[in-house]
């Protein structure tokens, strides 16, 4: 994916949709976005495509023709161009380069989710942030993680105020290696260290914005680290329910074993992921699966193709939730194998991905 440059970056941020979005919310949203640099001549949608984006037009110039057949021109760095070349789904009108151009290829959904922060975050932060100074820091840092964009706008104030500020001195411990998880957790101001036993290194130092805790909710595993707060801060914390019922069950989209002929069929690009250990695999291994163990998931992130849908499967459930959650954060399109419940029992998930 090309990446936008400095001078389009700024561009961006001029547009009417986004002017005014808080910068992390807006840096989350460039993220999510593509940019196209296409030639004179190039088709860019017809009008009547159903489309899950929008284009923003940064240098150079379009046509678009309605059903009329009326032709209006749009060149960038005009009025015109602040607005989305066609924000109607389906397109009204039809779209085609009359110079070298540079467009953005922004999501629908991410978007909307931005503005929806953008617009009610005065009152988002009003209303929740206990007027502390700054609060507004880890809503913004949250939506600007891919998992959390993924949340739908009307849940937003939801999310937000099912979190619970909780503040703690340097040194206090705020979960231990071993417990049970029961929180969620974002900072939001002050510096966390986590740890492992038998390892004296930091793992890792989470600051505002950042999030932990999720492994051993979505997993039912006992927390992996201790992590102790750094310096005096502030952290938010959403209980498991709430974390299950606003984010993992939103968020984690699933497939049915039963309809993967049905999508090869359809011509869509899956990569079956099998994130159990190498000794699992290699004694009985998923159809067509390729390995990458759960507990190395985020070092080899790398090694996943960066096309079609990668689908994370295991023999419980819980380590291929976990695994489409970790993926999830690191921007794939991921769901989750599931075995047909209405299916006999000893008709496993293994024989149903064969079929």
């Amino acid at each position: 994916m090309s990446t936008f440059t400095e001078e389009e970056r700024r561009g961006l941020a001029t547009l009417v949709p986004m002017q005014g979005l808080p910068e992390r919310a807006l840096e989350g949203l460039i993220a999510q976005s593509e940019r196209l640099a296409v030639p004179s001549g190039r088709v860019l949608f017809r009008r009547g495509d159903q489309q899950d984006f929008l284009l923003f037009l940064l240098a150079g110039s379009v046509d678009l023709a309605d059903a009329q057949y009326q032709v209006r021109c749009v060149v960038a760095g005009t009025e015109a161009a602040s607005f989305a070349l066609d924000e109607a789904s389906p397109f009204r009108v039809a779209a085609v380069a009359t110079a070298p151009s540079v467009l953005a290829k922004v999501p629908r959904d991410a978007l909307d989710v931005a503005l929806t922060w953008g617009q009610a975050g005065d009152y988002v932060v009003s209303e929740l942030s206990d007027s502390v100074v700054g609060a507004g820091d880890w809503m913004a840092g949250l939506l600007a993680s891919p998992i959390f964009s993924m949340v739908a706008p009307a849940q937003l104030q939801a999310l937000f105020s099912a979190f619970e500020p909780v503040a703690y001195a340097a040194g206090d411990v705020v979960l231990r290696e071993g417990e049970e998880g029961d929180y969620f957790y974002v900072v939001q101001s002050g510096i966390c260290e986590i740890t492992r036993a038998g390892s004296s290194e930091v793992l890792a130092a989470p600051g505002p914005g950042e999030c932990f805790g999720e492994d051993a909710l979505i997993s039912g595993a006992r927390r992996n680290a201790t992590i102790t707060l750094r310096t005096d801060g502030v952290l938010r914390r959403l209980e498991k329910a709430a974390f299950r019922d606003l984010v993992e069950e939103p968020v984690l989209s699933r497939v049915l074993a039963s309809d993967l002929a049905y999508l090869r069929q359809a011509g869509q690009e899956l990569v079956l992921v099998d994130v159990r250990s190498e000794a699992e695999h290699a004694h009985d291994s998923f159809p067509g699966s390729i390995n990458l163990p759960l507990r190395t998931l985020r070092e080899r992130i790398g090694e996943l193709p960066q096309g079609g849908t990668i689908l994370t499967v295991c023999d419980g459930g819980r380590r291929s939730r976990l695994a489409a959650f970790v993926l999830l954060g690191a921007g794939y399109d991921v769901r989750v194998l599931e075995r047909n419940e209405d299916r006999p029992p000893e008709r496993t998930l293994r024989e149903q991905v064969s079929t």
